[in-house]
């Protein structure tokens, strides 16, 4: 396994950053306008992109005046488990390449970066904070001088800009809340502590979750250090006055009036894994969206779709079920995508409903019964 995937940590809440290949991710800066920017972000890659969102790892920074982002994403089989498993729960996860974010060529041009198993080239115009083009590609593949020219033509520089040659270890270190990026010797590209969440490529649940849990053990760190303080009066003053001791019953009460903080902290972890088991057992209708979808040909389009857990004839069992709504200009297409989504491992059975011609489209209806653990399987699997 690659050194990148295996950061150290600090005691503190984030150590250094876990930085992963860049040539894993899909990269694009784009304008943006107003205070949603993750919205937008979510739609431009969505609309870029072969894939459902819910299977990308998706990220982005922004530019101090808000108005550009550089934003990246990978399908998470681009990914290993090990790899996941791997990356550290209280670090952020960011590509690679942001560390190279900090140097840049006022006048513009490229510069690339000489790693030991890869080469990053960042194409930059004049004045831009980020770049317009990212090119990572491994060593054995291109060499300084192609890399340079591919990014210059993809930012549509002119194919005699300047080109500087950097190296130098890529690291990400936490500084006072926020995540300082820089290639060794070179400058630096710091990711505020606001926008960590927005660079970070896990799920925002699983950022949400982690917050969270980050704040109920501050709580439990001030509650411990609240009753070790207490504990210490106590001892101090059982060889005081009865002065001293009369204070010290008073603090003994104080140590049972924070009991209930501790046990509310109990009860809201014990909410949040329910919640999760929930997640589990939803119906998953997005997921099952998705598989019928990879399936549908180009010329079929999908007009109303319904979820629900459905009981099958001569069964008392309910199976997930999703029926849609189509119409298509070639009536061929309806047998191609009843075959195709049968042999989709998650589906039980599929049927549709006698075609109906009106003017030049064909309407159908689509049923479709998935295999309940199966699809939970998938659904798992494509979370990690």
């Amino acid at each position: 396994m690659s050194p990148a995937f295996l950061p150290s940590l600090k005691s503190d809440s984030h150590g250094e950053a876990a930085l992963l290949p860049g040539n894993r991710f899909f990269v694009r800066r784009f304008a943006v306008e107003g205070a949603d920017v993750t919205s937008q972000v979510n739609l431009q890659l969505e609309a870029l992109s072969p894939f459902p969102l819910e299977q990308m790892l998706v990220g982005h920074v922004i530019t101090a005046d808000g108005k550009q982002v550089l934003a990246y994403s990978a399908h998470r089989r681009r990914f290993t488990p090990e790899e996941s498993f791997a990356w550290p729960e209280n670090c952020p996860v960011i590509p690679e390449f942001l560390a190279l974010c900090g140097h840049r060529l006022a006048e513009g041009g490229v510069v690339v970066h000489q790693g030991e198993e890869r080469l990053t080239a960042l194409a930059w115009k004049a004045g831009d904070s980020l770049p317009t083009a990212v090119v990572v590609t491994d060593r054995a593949d291109h060499d300084e001088v192609g890399i340079a020219r591919e990014a210059a033509a993809l930012a549509e520089l002119p194919a005699d800009c300047a080109v500087e040659i950097i190296s130098g270890l890529l690291t990400g270190q936490m500084v006072e809340g926020a995540l300082a990026l820089t290639a060794k010797d070179h400058e630096t590209f710091t990711v505020s502590k606001a926008q960590l969440d927005d660079a970070d490529i896990r799920d925002s649940d699983f950022l949400a979750a982690r917050r969270k849990k980050e704040r109920a053990n501050l709580i439990m760190w001030t509650v411990a250090q609240a009753c070790a303080a207490v504990l210490v009066i106590c001892v101090v003053a059982e060889v005081g006055t009865a002065f001293i001791r009369g204070r010290a019953n008073s603090l003994e009460a104080q140590i049972e009036k924070a009991r209930p903080n501790i046990e509310e902290i109990k009860e809201l972890d014990g909410i949040s894994t329910r919640l999760a088991d929930l997640g589990i057992k939803r119906l998953l209708p997005l997921e099952m969206l998705a598989l019928v979808n990879e399936k549908r040909p180009a010329t079929v389009e999908f007009t109303n779709i319904t979820c629900e857990a459905k009981k099958q004839k001569a069964s008392v069992l309910t199976k997930p079920t999703i029926t849609i709504d189509a119409k298509t200009p070639n009536a061929g297409d309806i047998s191609d995508l009843l075959k195709a989504v049968k042999a989709i491992p998650e589906v039980e059975s599929a049927t549709n409903s006698e075609p109906k011609v009106r003017d030049t489209a064909t309407t159908f209806r689509l049923e479709v019964v998935f295999k309940q653990a199966d699809l939970l399987k998938t659904a798992e699997a494509t979370k990690q």
